[in-house]
């Protein structure tokens, strides 16, 4: 069963009720079967696609991506972004393609026409105002928790998203290249142009609305215009789109003339043959089975043998096979059965391969030039052939990959395994030409082609080092490790340190490793300079590529930390050393995160300082947490400022701000007590995904204060505030057993208790001595009420001396004793005897 991707488009309010349905979806096919959004007013289904989230729709996502419950299936692992600015940006790409199609098209009518298709469907069909991607289905193939799949994903579109706007920027279609896509992608898309044109994708048409099915789409384009099929007296024949006779009406059955081929398969009383563009019969109706002719030559049976008929040049036949199928068609080469083995022949049935392979030989295509593999039938060996059938390999080959394309030559790298004596074996590989020729020896534990670079790293002895075609060794093979950037890039690590070596369009530019780190992007100009950070303990340099070094001050830190420089890809260490240099020039995010470092860290008043700058320059977060400060108890506390900054972040779009404007309404800070408002800002948090939100309209409808006591308004909250991360499993299990579902109650409590709550130790041992959801045990209800004054709650020493008191099964007046000491040094009254 192939595993699909889904993207829905669909309208935002539609979202809280799918979690809610999804979260009480307990069905047994629900763990195994992926759920499917229908087409309705407020959903479209666009792509149902197999295994892969392909790379034309990574800028859908380009805008304030999060991770949250998917709408149909499972718990976690959902990603969701706002719609416009994806429509947007996916114009944006589709458009820069179009500028640059002589470098990257390969059939231009074909794109033009995808293109005016995609731009009419996301104008007309795509209306909501949120994308939905669902990997639920594919998720599953893994044991890795779907949230960290998720994740990874996510982190796979952000960089491609990035990469294309640094492509766009450049107006540098080259960059595409360096997309995860094709650094971590199956072997035949080592680069964007042979993605973009691969005929399934149908330049991501195909892709984007996999997921319709509209009868009233358009119709599939007929492949055949001018071969119109008519019946006469009960027979079929054919004629062109003039009206003239191609095939008279004589037959049972009429097939298409295939492109470039002059005959077509006819066929009658179930015997086939072939007829040219005249109508005249060249190969007579003879045939038990027979196909369509490719290259001239079709495969044909009679009497339970097949063969190989070359109409235009005889129509003699050689039956000499159990089964024949297509191997190749450039070379047309054939696979062809002999008692269950398989050998492989050309048109003239020249053996080019002995009948020696268990199934038929397998071709594996590379821009075309060939690799062919097969398994031997007695040893059930595979075995690697180049395309002349040249055996690849001197010892047992485990796997060949395409590596690499220059001067109209493939190369290839083996991996192979050599038997080195007492048992041990060895696993090496080496650099082919697509002739066999071999480029680089049976030596090295890896060989990694860089597409973008044309560049390979070689390991050798656990150590690495750089290999170019047109200049033999870059760098030898004595660095502990070598990784690619990007932009024909490597970062070089010896000894602790890293530098960075530039091999782009054949530069060999070489800074030694001297910095603690390098960032993981390289800024490249136009003229094929670049400027990349180099840190080294508290201080940072700018590297160029004319091997010049300038210490980073304030301002150039705060320009390394702005959008344009995708900060967001850095290392969090590198971020915040950048930001320190800034100062107060930061951008806002990076003065946010000082600000909520200095909170953490109990240091108030820098907090304070950190976020009033952040808010100046629009930081929403950083209003919410101001509001947050200055709404606690203690020294800072100013009603009037937390709700001055609450209502400026809800302004500014903080879903947390709104939630906190809520309590603000409730709790009278600022503003007069206002039920209504509070429960008003809540829903609206809420509805934008606040897992505090739903935690806090859940407490007020269990409290029962403010509003009337509503447990299944509380339960369906706590429920929700989960999803989004925020639970409340006390106080979810306490409104679980109020409405007696003790089992699932006892479930929560649980959770609870591992997390330390006193409060559900103590709940959770009362429902132990009732026996509510369980067996009555005594002896577990003590050890939680112990459980519970050991988290803190006092009051349950009276309960501990209750039990060691009264109850036949645990009782020991000595404990109860002991209980009663430690509860009066814990200033706990003890009640009459009587009263336990």
């Amino acid at each position: 069963m192939a595993h699909r991707i889904y993207l829905y488009n669909f309208s935002h309010s539609l979202l809280p009720e799918q979690i809610a349905a999804t979260a009480e979806s307990t069905g047994f096919l629900d763990q195994f079967l992926a759920g499917i959004g229908g087409n309705t007013e407020q959903n479209l289904m666009m792509v149902e696609w197999n295994y892969e989230f392909p790379l034309f729709l990574h800028p859908l996502f380009v805008r304030q991506p999060f991770i949250s419950t998917p709408m149909y299936n499972g718990t976690e692992g959902g990603i969701y972004a706002p719609a416009s600015p994806g429509i947007q940006r996916i114009k944006e790409f589709y458009e820069f393609i179009d500028k640059h199609k002589e470098q990257l098209i390969d059939n231009k009518a074909a794109f033009d026409k995808a293109k005016q298709r995609i731009f009419n469907f996301l104008d007309q069909k795509v209306v909501h105002d949120f994308f939905h991607l669902d990997a639920w289905d594919v998720f599953n193939m893994d044991d890795v928790p779907h949230k960290v799949q998720a994740i990874k994903l996510l982190n796979d579109i952000n960089t491609s998203n990035a990469i294309i706007a640094e492509a766009i920027a450049q107006d540098n279609p080259a960059l595409l290249n360096n997309c995860p896509e094709f650094n971590q992608g199956p072997l035949e898309y080592q680069s964007f142009r042979p993605y973009l044109n691969h005929s399934g994708y149908d330049y991501g048409w195909e892709v984007i609305t996999s997921g319709i099915y509209d009868n009233e789409e358009e119709e599939e384009d007929n492949e055949h215009p001018d071969q119109i099929f008519y019946k006469e007296n009960e027979y079929k024949g054919m004629k062109d789109d003039t009206g003239k006779v191609l095939i008279p009406a004589h037959y049972d059955e009429v097939y298409y003339f295939p492109e470039g081929e002059e005959l077509a398969l006819v066929q009658k009383n179930n015997k086939y043959g072939y007829v040219n563009r005249q109508g005249e019969e060249m190969v007579s109706l003879q045939f038990d089975d027979a196909y369509d002719l490719c290259k001239g030559i079709a495969i044909v049976k009679l009497n339970d043998k097949y063969g190989l008929l070359q109409a235009l040049k005889t129509p003699d036949v050689d039956f000499l096979y159990d089964d024949i199928t297509d191997l190749s068609l450039e070379p047309h080469y054939f696979n062809v059965c002999k008692e269950d083995t398989w050998a492989v022949v050309n048109a003239n049935n020249d053996l080019l391969l002995p009948f020696e392979y268990l199934n038929e030989i397998d071709c594996h295509q590379y821009d075309g030039y060939n690799l062919y593999t097969g398994i031997l039938k007695s040893s059930k060996q595979k075995r690697f052939f180049l395309q002349d059938f040249q055996k690849i390999g001197t010892h047992k080959v485990t796997e060949v990959h395409w590596a690499g394309y220059e001067k109209e030559q493939h190369f290839f790298v083996t991996t192979e395994i050599i038997a080195t004596g007492d048992k041990n074996k060895l696993k090496l590989q080496s650099l082919i030409r697509q002739d066999g020729e071999t480029i680089l020896p049976l030596e090295y534990e890896q060989i990694n082609y860089c597409s973008g670079s044309l560049v390979y790293i070689l390991k050798q002895k656990g150590k690495s080092g750089l290999f170019r075609m047109a200049d033999g060794l870059l760098l030898p093979c004595i660095y502990n490790r070598i990784d690619e950037l990007h932009e024909g890039c490597f970062r070089v690590f010896q000894s602790g340190k890293v530098g960075l070596f530039d091999a782009w369009e054949g530069r060999k530019t070489f800074i030694s490793p001297q910095f603690d780190s390098m960032r993981d992007y390289i800024r490249r100009n136009k003229d094929g300079s670049w400027e990349i950070l180099g840190f080294l303990g508290n201080e940072v340099s700018l590297v160029y590529s004319n091997q010049t070094v300038k210490a980073v001050d304030h301002e150039i830190a705060a320009r390394q930390l702005s959008a344009a420089y995708y900060p967001e890809s850095m290392a969090d260490e590198q971020r915040k050393i950048l930001s320190d240099i800034a100062g107060t020039n930061a951008p806002a995010l990076d003065l946010y995160h000082k600000g909520a470092d200095a909170f953490n860290e109990g240091d108030i008043d820098n907090a304070i300082k950190y976020h009033l700058l952040a808010a100046e320059k629009g930081d929403a977060d950083s209003m919410n947490d101001l509001g947050f400060i200055y709404s606690r108890n203690g020294i800072h506390y100013d009603a009037n400022k937390a709700y001055f900054w609450y209502r400026k972040g809800t302004k500014a779009g903080s879903v947390d701000a709104m939630n906190g404007f809520g309590i603000c309404h409730l709790n009278g800070i600022g503003v007069s007590q206002n039920i209504d408002q509070a429960i008003r800002w809540y829903e609206r948090a809420a509805e934008y995904g606040s897992g505090r939100a739903h935690a806090n309209l859940a407490d007020l409808y269990l409290d029962g204060i403010w509003v009337q006591q509503n447990l299944n308004k509380a339960l369906k909250h706590y429920q929700q505030a989960e999803q989004h991360d925020y639970p409340s499993y006390g106080r979810q299990a306490y409104v679980l057993s109020l409405k007696e579902d003790y089992s699932t109650a006892i479930t929560y409590y649980k959770i609870s208790v591992k997390e330390g709550d006193a409060q559900s130790a103590h709940n959770l041992a009362l429902m132990y001595e009732l026996g509510q959801g369980c067996r009555a045990d005594s002896r577990k209800a003590l050890t939680l009420y112990h459980k519970a004054v050991e988290l803190g709650d006092a009051e349950s020493y009276l309960e501990l001396i209750r039990l060691y008191r009264n109850d036949e099964e645990v009782k020991d007046e000595g404990k109860a004793l002991e209980m009663q000491a430690l509860a009066r040094a814990a200033g706990i009254d003890i009640p009459d005897e009587n009263q336990l």
